[in-house]
């Protein structure tokens, strides 16, 4: 969902009021339509592997701890 709404909504729906920004010489619509959306989705997968580790770790399932 948190891609989607990058992705769709600030490089489709939100790219006129958001082309009033610049970020690193670019316009801010343009940005998040190219590179944004990637970046983000980059950070989810972090975000994802830091919570399944989390929740192995509560269960007493993380692989690091296997001793098979």
């Amino acid at each position: 969902m948190v891609w989607f709404a990058v992705s769709f909504g600030c490089g489709i729906f939100l790219v006129d009021f958001l082309n009033q920004f610049t970020f690193g010489g670019f316009q801010l619509g343009f940005w998040f339509a190219q590179q944004g959306s990637i970046y983000t989705f980059v950070v989810l997968i972090f975000v994802y592997a830091a919570c399944i580790a989390r929740i192995d770790r509560k269960h007493q399932v993380d692989e690091e701890n296997d001793e098979s």
